[in-house]
């Protein structure tokens, strides 16, 4: 069964199915029958991290998201070829994740003031107030769009500047994006429902009408920032009146992050973990996640949670960023929030998980029987497991922004962050990784236990073929920039074609049509039925994105 991306749900989709909402409870009104008692629940010992991943297992995983199976699995060749740090070939750009509640990349951002939203947040956070404003913005500013001075046209939305740029006067596709936005805030994915096979006495869960402020194009920010090259310098276009209106490298990083967001790759990345959706998820005596109840997104209790593997995380990280210099993107909050950030580098250091004291590697690794029973996890380990070591990982990523105006764009300009985490990994007789638990402090003790660990929740890797999923329209006469800064007029039908777009979750595509929940109207359980989903993905058109960017790079 092709599986649809959860991450596509990611700061949003324009497409995505899956949001977590600002709601104060786990308990999510959209998806779950929040009228039925709740409880925390003994932890189910029958998955992880009580009962231990397969040494298969883990290397099928390892194996898919690097691709092949010539990956290093070995610890000692790992430190022997210095893989204890390593940055990736080319540092990935910051960017907005352009939030939904503000219209995405139609947001006019020269007009905010995001210093100030602390003291305003009903005005800055309000989606409703921003749509209404979209509309008369619609109305009064669009249809006299070639009447504005240039330093009104600098300071447009990016959709704006594209729209115009392909002489769109209906600013198609800023109005669809704007629709997306309102849609989704009334009606959430029921906006989109296209077929449900509802029985009598049943209904469609009730949307709520809130929007988190972190939803937005992230998942579409992060993969490009570490995949697409960087927009540099503005670039300016002058228009069939003559003036001339600017492409700031915001703008650009907007058109590039919404080709990302909606596009099929999203429905083709390689994803390890499962999102957790509780804002606060349970964990046991040790500060280990740990999943007690059948989510929502599930049939059968899986570790949601308590992922992603320490094990899967650690070979993954060397090999794609340590061997290749790949850049991966990660969720680096393990509650229902997303957070998507295109990771930059890491460091890591070995410690004794006995004793806790960090030290070189032969130094760090202990064997089982030297653990004995001070190992809090001993009934936890894979059975092949034949030595522990501990490592702590500082990860860094590059940081989101706001977006503003800046006329250039460098390295020099990203904010690098980092978060750290500690985990110990189980090794074979030979120093294979083949498995591993998370850890809240390198000590053992049990008053050290006390907080939680500071694991991230998934993390993705884009396929080594990404870009045949970012191919030109065919047909279409090629863009000489130099002799006109206006595309050609064959781009228009070729641009709305695009803005079209529409994502099908159905049978169709899929090999079982997707389930929803329905609740009765009186008394019964909620029960789960066949449905079918079409979701608007408008994707600018890929030749004046490419163009552009390689303006801005000139």
């Amino acid at each position: 069964m092709k599986k649809f991306l959860y991450l596509s749900m990611t700061l949003v989709v324009l497409s995505a199915p899956a949001f977590a909402q600002s709601t104060d409870q786990d308990c999510d009104p959209e998806f779950q029958d929040c009228s039925s008692p709740g409880g925390i629940k003994e932890p189910n010992q029958s998955i992880y991290p009580y009962r231990p991943y397969t040494t298969d297992h883990i290397k099928s995983r390892v194996t898919a998201l690097y691709e092949g199976n010539n990956y290093i699995s070995n610890i000692y060749q790992m430190e022997a070829r210095g893989l204890n740090q390593a940055n990736t070939k080319i540092q990935p750009w910051g960017g907005p994740y352009w939030a939904l509640h503000q219209g995405m990349i139609a947001n006019n951002y020269q007009d905010k003031d995001y210093n100030a939203f602390i003291f305003s947040p009903r005005k800055s956070f309000g989606w409703k107030k921003n749509v209404r404003d979209a509309k008369k913005r619609a109305l009064k500013v669009h249809p006299k769009i070639y009447e504005l001075d240039e330093k009104d046209l600098a300071e447009l939305a990016p959709s704006e500047k594209y729209d115009i740029l392909l002489g769109d006067t209906s600013f198609d596709l800023t109005r669809r994006i704007w629709d997306y936005t309102e849609k989704w805030g009334n009606e959430k994915k029921w906006g989109f429902l296209s077929a449900i096979e509802i029985p009598d006495d049943y209904r469609i869960p009730k949307a709520n009408d809130l929007m988190a402020l972190w939803e937005g194009i992230c998942h579409g920010w992060a993969v490009a920032a570490g995949h697409s090259h960087r927009p540099e310098n503005t670039v300016w276009v002058t228009l069939p009146n003559k003036k001339k209106m600017p492409f700031y490298p915001n703008d650009i990083k907007a058109l590039v992050s919404l080709m990302w967001a909606n596009s099929t790759i999203q429905s083709n990345v390689i994803f390890e973990g499962n999102r957790c959706n509780k804002k606060f998820p349970d964990k046991d005596k040790y500060g280990r996640y740990i999943d007690t109840e059948l989510d929502r997104d599930d049939t059968t209790l899986t570790p949601r949670c308590a992922d992603v593997h320490p094990a899967i995380f650690h070979l993954s990280m060397i090999n794609l960023l340590g061997v290749e210099g790949r850049s991966f993107v990660v969720d680096k909050t393990a509650e229902a929030a997303i957070a998507n950030q295109p990771v930059s580098g890491y460091e890591l250091y070995y410690y004794n998980p006995k004793n806790g004291e960090e030290g070189t590697l032969k130094s760090a690794v202990v064997s089982v029987d030297e653990y004995g029973d001070k190992d809090p996890f001993k009934k936890s380990r894979n059975p092949e497991t034949a030595y522990i070591v501990g490592v702590n990982v500082v990860l860094k990523y590059v940081d989101w922004e706001y977006p503003r105006v800046a006329e250039t764009n460098s390295a020099q300009d990203d904010k690098i962050s980092d978060f750290d985490f500690n985990y110990d990994l189980e090794l074979n007789a030979q120093g294979d990784v083949i498995g591993g638990q998370w850890r809240v402090s390198k000590k053992s003790r049990r008053r050290n236990f006390i907080g939680k660990t500071n694991q991230p929740d998934f993390f993705w890797v884009v396929p080594r073929d990404w870009k045949n999923y970012f191919l030109p329209v065919p047909g279409l006469p090629k863009w000489d920039f130099a002799k006109s800064t206006l595309p050609p007029k064959e781009f228009g039908p070729a641009a709305r074609a695009a803005h079209s777009f529409v994502y099908e979750e159905s049978a169709r595509y899929f090999s079982e049509s997707p389930k929803c929940p329905v609740f009765p109207i009186n008394g019964r359980d909620p029960i789960k039925v066949n449905c079918e989903f079409k979701y608007p993905r408008p994707q600018p058109l890929i030749q004046v994105v490419e163009q552009l960017l390689e303006a801005s790079r000139n």
